[in-house]
C-alpha cells in the first residue's frame, strides 16, 4: 500500500422503491452522499435498475411522493387512465451521471440475489446474496422460468451455485465483481457455518446487518450463535485446510429512511465498511476487500489497522471520544481446536406469529475457536493504541473494537454494545 492510501466509507446493501425500500432511489442515494458516505450499492431484490419505463403510482404513497417531488422537482412524471399520477424510477445510468462525483462519491451498480430453499420436512432457509459491480442479473434470475424457491437443494451446493455464476457473468462483462453472503442467521439461523466451511469461493458475508432483527434463541449460549461465533467457526476449519479466510462486511440493508415502522428495522447510517483503497473506483475498492484491507463499522471507526505478516502482529488504534472508553479484543483460534461438536443443541424460535415453528441443529465446539487471546481496555476520553503477536499455535487474529452504552439495535443477536467495529482476520 503506498502513501497515498486512505479510508472510504460505503454501504454495499440498501433498498429503494425498485424492489421493497420505502424511498426514491435519488433519495437513498442522497441521504448516503449527503451523510459523508463514499461510495453505495443500490441493491434491489432481484432486479438490476435498468428499465427505463419502470413506473411507481402515487396512490398509497402520498406522503413519499410530496417529498420526492420537493427535493426532485425535475422528476417524470404522468397521469394514469384512471386519473392517479405515477413517477419514474431513475435507471442505474441515469442515478450514476447524476450523483458521481471523482474522489468524492461513487454509485456501484449492485442487486440482491434472493432466494430460497424449501424440504421435505418443512424446513425452510432463506438465501440472500449481493452482486457488486455487476450491471446485470444472473441469467438465471432474469430467466422467464424463474423461481425464486428451489426444493431439496443441498445450501452449500445452492450458495456455491450462485458464487460461481455471479463470477462468470463478470468475468463475461470484463468486471471486477464481488460475492456477498448477507445475514446468514436471518431468518432464523437459516445457515449453518458448516456451509460456509464447504464453499470457499464464498469470500464475504455480512457480520453486521442493521436491517434485520432477529428472533430470541432459548436454549442456546448467552450470545445465542452470533456472526462472531459464526465466522469464528467458518475460518477455524477454513485455516486448518489452507483455504481462503472468510472476510465481514458491515452493511445498512436499509429499507427506511424517514422513521416509519418496518418490522423493526433501523434508519440508514448504522453499519458501514471502511475500505483502505488509493482512489475511489470499483477495482481499488474490490482490490482492497479482497486482501482485507478494510473494516466492517457498526458506530465506531479505527484511526489505523496494520497487520505486519512478518511478526504475524495485529496493531489497531482508535481516536479519543469524549467520555468514551473503548476496548479492543484480539480474537484468534488455536491449531488443535478439535472438530467434534463439544455438544450439539436443537432449539426453535419463541413463539412468534412470523417466525418459523422448526427446530436448528447447532454444533458448539470448543472454546480454543473464538478464543479472546488479549483484551486492552482503554481510559475515558483518550486515544487506545494496542498490538497482538500471534503464538505459534494461532490460526489467525482479528480484533473487535467496542463502547460500551445502550445498543442502537435491541434485538436479539445484534451486537449488545453502544457501538462495535471488527477487523478482518489476518494469518501469517
Amino acid at each position: 500500500m503506498s502513501g497515498k492510501a486512505r479510508w472510504w466509507r460505503g454501504n454495499l446493501h440498501t433498498h429503494s422503491f425498485w424492489s421493497d425500500g420505502r424511498a426514491f432511489p435519488e433519495e437513498a442515494i442522497e441521504w448516503y452522499r449527503a451523510h459523508g458516505y463514499n461510495f453505495l450499492g443500490l441493491s434491489d431484490h432481484n432486479v438490476f435498475q435498468d428499465n427505463p419505463d419502470r413506473w411507481i403510482a402515487e396512490t398509497g404513497r402520498e406522503s413519499y411522493f410530496a417529498e420526492y417531488l420537493s427535493a426532485f422537482p425535475d422528476a417524470e412524471t404522468r397521469q394514469t387512465p384512471a386519473g392517479g399520477r405515477e413517477a419514474r424510477l431513475r435507471t442505474f445510468n441515469e442515478l450514476a451521471t447524476r450523483f458521481n462525483a471523482p474522489d468524492r462519491f461513487l454509485l456501484l451498480p449492485a442487486f440482491e440475489e434472493t432466494r430460497s430453499a424449501e424440504y421435505a420436512d418443512g424446513h425452510r432457509s432463506e438465501l440472500h446474496m449481493n452482486a457488486v459491480n455487476i450491471p446485470a442479473l444472473l441469467p438465471s434470475i432474469a430467466a422467464p422460468d424463474f423461481q425464486r424457491v428451489e426444493r431439496d437443494i443441498p445450501l452449500a451446493d445452492f450458495l456455491a451455485r450462485h458464487a460461481a455464476e455471479t463470477a462468470a457473468l463478470a468475468r463475461s462483462m470484463g468486471r471486477h465483481g464481488l460475492f456477498m453472503l448477507n445475514h446468514p442467521i436471518w431468518t432464523w439461523y437459516d445457515i449453518s457455518p458448516e456451509v460456509l466451511v464447504e464453499t470457499p469461493d464464498v469470500r464475504f458475508f455480512e457480520v453486521c446487518n442493521n436491517g434485520s432483527p432477529f428472533a430470541p434463541a432459548p436454549g442456546l449460549p448467552d450470545d445465542g450463535f452470533d456472526t462472531d461465533r459464526f465466522w469464528d467457526v467458518v475460518n477455524a476449519f477454513r485455516a486448518r485446510r489452507g483455504l481462503p479466510l472468510l472476510y465481514g462486511v458491515g452493511g445498512d440493508d436499509t429499507h427506511v429512511y424517514r422513521g416509519e415502522p418496518h418490522d423493526g428495522m433501523l434508519m440508514p447510517g448504522n453499519a458501514w465498511t471502511l475500505v483502505r483503497a488509493e482512489t475511489l473506483s470499483a477495482d481499488a475498492i474490490i482490490e482492497a476487500m479482497e486482501a482485507g484491507d478494510f473494516v466492517a463499522c457498526e458506530g465506531i471507526e479505527p484511526e489505523d489497522v496494520t497487520f505486519d505478516r512478518s511478526t504475524g502482529t495485529l496493531s489497531v488504534a482508535v481516536a479519543a471520544k469524549a467520555g468514551a472508553a473503548r476496548t479492543i479484543r484480539f480474537i484468534v483460534s488455536k491449531r488443535d481446536f478439535s472438530e467434534t461438536p463439544v455438544k450439539t443443541l436443537t432449539a426453535r424460535p419463541a413463539e412468534k406469529a412470523d417466525m418459523p415453528r422448526f427446530e436448528r441443529t447447532f454444533r458448539i465446539y470448543d472454546e480454543k475457536i473464538g478464543l479472546v487471546a488479549k483484551t486492552v481496555e482503554g481510559i475515558p476520553g483518550e486515544a487506545l493504541c494496542a498490538s497482538y503477536t500471534m503464538a505459534d499455535d494461532d490460526l489467525y487474529v482479528r480484533a473487535r473494537i467496542e463502547e460500551p452504552g445502550e445498543p442502537l439495535c435491541t434485538a436479539a443477536l445484534h451486537p449488545q454494545h453502544r457501538f462495535v467495529a471488527w477487523t478482518q482476520p489476518y494469518r501469517r
